[in-house]
């Protein structure tokens, strides 16, 4: 073999070699920088039912509280973030339009004592309109953030009232702290529970 047919012969293995390489290093990348959710899985079937008129947080005590997420809806045994990393979006289901304010909880699950770790940004929604309740397609909105979260935390929200809801049942879905959780501030005992499930998403990258 002469000495331009040994260099091609040498490149064309080089080449495949570098080929053969990036398909099993291609779908390795893909899988590392798939997305984890937890909290309710949401989608535009997913009705808000019995949001409206929004929810107080108590019907006797006025004034703000916090909400954390504890039966993610559709989503059973993931209420908790299933690993460590940074909170990239947030998708909620709304009757009604609203706001409030991101917060990130833990919680004993044996005692519903709880905590928060940090604030989020607050967030405004605007809920559905007629159009929705009418075709039974549900707008889903989206939230682009950049909070950290670790392995075993929960999603909450602080605010007076809430439409992000959906109420067709009962039990411990919500846990509910008045007056409302801070950061650095020690465990709290939970001030009341409620049926409804808080229809919140979020999207770890």
């Amino acid at each position: 073999m002469n000495s331009t047919a040994h260099k091609l012969a040498r490149r064309s293995g080089l080449l495949a070699a570098v080929a053969c390489l990036a398909l099993m290093v291609a779908p390795a990348t893909g899988l590392a920088k798939a997305p984890v959710k937890f909290g309710a899985k949401l989608n535009p079937t997913v009705q808000p039912s019995n949001s409206l008129p929004a929810h107080p947080c108590s019907q006797e005590v006025a004034g703000p509280c916090t909400r954390i997420l504890n039966d993610a809806y559709g989503r059973a045994g993931v209420e908790r973030a299933p690993t460590s990393g940074r909170i990239k979006a947030i998708r909620v289901i709304a009757g009604g339009p609203g706001s409030f304010r991101l917060q990130i909880a833990k919680v004993k699950p044996a005692t519903n004592e709880a905590k928060v770790v940090r604030n989020g940004p607050k967030l405004t929604y605007q809920g559905q309109d007629e159009a929705n309740w009418e075709s039974d397609q549900y707008k889903v909105e989206k939230f682009k953030v950049d909070i950290p979260v670790q392995k075993g935390q929960q999603l909450a929200l602080l605010g007076n009232y809430t439409s992000m809801v959906r109420c067709s049942s009962g039990g411990d879905n919500t846990l509910v702290y008045q007056p409302f959780l801070r950061p650095r501030n020690p465990f709290q005992p939970t001030t009341d529970t409620d049926g409804c499930w808080i229809l919140m998403e979020a999207v770890i990258r």
